[in-house]
Order: C-alpha cells, then structure tokens, then sequence
C-alpha cells in the first residue's frame, strides 16, 4: 500500500491555543499508538491556525485508523476534549509526488 498522508487545519478559539497545545501531545500519543505517524506540526499564530500532517502505510489507510484512534483508551483518556478548542476541522488526503 502506498504511503497516505492527510493535511489536517484547525481554527483554534480565541484564546485557547495554549489550552489546545497543552493537550495535543496526547493526542500525538493516541494517534501513533494505532499506527498514524506525524510528519509535522505548524501553527500559523496571527490566524489562531493549527496545521499538521499525519501519515500511514497501514492496511485500510487512514480511515481505518482514524477509526480505531477514536475507539482507543488513549484517546478515550484525553481531557478535556481536544475538539472542545476548535472552531473548525478542516482535512486533506494527499498523495505524495516523486519529483
């Protein structure tokens, strides 16, 4: 299987941007123990943005994992809700390019 890799844009609330960093090592956590890995990680500062790649190479891809991400103890751990923070969740699937 090809490696997958999605594009993930929050739209942090105002104000809660430390909050949401506060928590999202977990949620690094949770993501690579069922097989997601984390390309990197931006914040665009002066739009409340947060960017970050995460890809795969697991069968049934992403979708497969986002699944079992959200039905992992780890996640199920994670205080206060990390989607509690955002305004928006905005998603990508890309396909990488031999250049």
């Amino acid at each position: 299987m090809a490696k997958e890799y999605q594009l993930r844009m929050y739209d942090v609330a105002e104000g809660k941007m430390d909050d949401f960093l506060a928590i999202f090592p977990a949620v690094v956590e949770a993501r690579r123990s069922v097989g997601f890995d984390v390309v990197g990680v931006w914040t665009i500062p002066e739009e409340n943005k947060f960017v970050w790649i995460v890809s795969t190479e697991a069968p049934g891809g992403i979708d497969a994992l986002a699944d079992a991400y959200h039905a992992s103890p780890l996640r199920a751990a994670i205080h206060p809700e990390p989607a509690s923070f955002l305004d928006k969740i905005e998603t990508v699937s890309m396909q990488a390019v031999a250049f």
